[in-house]
């Protein structure tokens, strides 16, 4: 009886846990796999509906953040609003070194040097 009651509640939570990894993680995650993939309007939709939540985010999950909201508005031309989000990663990243990966800081810098130096 008691494994049984033990299975149950395995079984139950089970899915609302996963469901969760997945809520928790999924925004941001999905918007960098879009990019990536070049589904730069899918990654343009769902970091814009991630906005007014990631306005709590702290440290490197806000600068991952602001860095993909510049590097797909820069993919798609637009230039003054990608050098705003790509300038308050980078503030992030220079008040504190190493907030974002080795390769998320080679994109941030390189996305910067290509918008020219009147952004940093």
């Amino acid at each position: 009886m008691t494994q049984q009651v033990g299975s149950s509640v395995v079984v139950f939570f089970l899915p609302l846990l996963l469901l969760l990894a997945v809520a928790c993680g999924g925004g941001l995650a999905s918007a960098k796999s879009d990019f990536k993939s070049g589904r730069l309007a899918e990654a343009k939709d769902s970091l814009v509906a991630l906005e007014p939540e990631s306005q709590s985010w702290t440290g490197a999950k806000r600068a991952e953040y602001l860095l993909y909201r510049g590097l797909v508005h820069h993919s798609l031309g637009d230039r003054e609003t990608a050098s705003r989000w790509l300038r308050e990663a980078k503030a992030i990243e220079d008040a504190h070194p190493r907030t974002l990966s080795e390769d998320d800081r080679a994109r941030l810098d390189l996305a910067l040097d290509a918008l020219g130096s009147a952004v940093r």
